[in-house]
């Protein structure tokens, strides 16, 4: 109370454009304290805000972790169990495929043992058969051979056979030739005194009409 006189007394004291710069500064500094104040008031709202944010990423950030962790979870859950049914397919194709496989190879020795054994009864009737065609072989060398002297010593025989035919045909044709020329000489002199003689009567004729016709 005993302030707020000596303020009042401090006024009345004042002029009254003293009184107005006191007042407008008073005004200005309550203005001042007033904005100060809500500054305050919003920095801390804002740090307050800025706590308040940074818990909630913190918390969005933590409940996401524990989110993911739990997805993780049963993804990996889902995939033990996927994994376990696809080792048993895989377990149990590579039996099959270990079952398939062993009975290839089963097939793959008996089927060489059996190829084997086809192999060896070829070889075995192959060798028989050459052995039998080299007796053949040796049979027909020989017959024909043996053909073949008999023919070198017929052709032989032929040959001087019908050289010596020939000898005498030639013989013969060359006396034929000689007989025949002898013939032909003969037959061109009486042919051509026959034909002289005939001139001649034909002349001797002529002759004798001629004369007749002049007597």
């Amino acid at each position: 109370m005993p302030k707020k006189k000596g303020k009042v007394n401090k006024l009345a004291r004042m002029s009254d454009e003293e009184r107005a710069r006191y007042l407008q500064h008073r005004a200005d500094m309550e203005e001042e304290a007033r904005r100060r104040k809500q500054e305050l008031v919003a920095r801390f709202i804002k740090n307050k805000l800025e706590k308040e944010e940074k818990f909630s990423r913190m918390n969005t950030a933590k409940l996401n972790q524990s989110w993911r962790v739990v997805l993780r979870k049963n993804k990996c859950k889902e995939m033990e169990t996927d994994i376990n049914g696809m080792m048993g397919s895989f377990q149990f194709m590579v039996e099959r495929k270990d079952r398939l496989l062993a009975s290839l190879v089963q097939n793959l020795h008996e089927s060489d043992e059996q190829h084997r054994r086809i192999f060896q009864a070829h070889a075995e009737s192959l060798g028989k058969f050459l052995e039998i065609g080299a007796q053949r072989l040796d049979q027909l060398q020989e017959e024909y051979e043996h053909q073949k002297n008999a023919l070198l010593e017929n052709w032989d025989k032929e040959f001087l056979e019908q050289s010596a035919n020939q000898e005498r045909a030639e013989f013969k044709l060359q006396l034929i030739i000689f007989k025949k020329n002898q013939d032909f000489q003969q037959y061109k002199s009486e042919n051509t005194t026959a034909m002289a003689t005939a001139k001649n009567d034909a002349r001797l004729e002529v002759r004798a009409a001629i004369y007749f016709e002049m007597s």
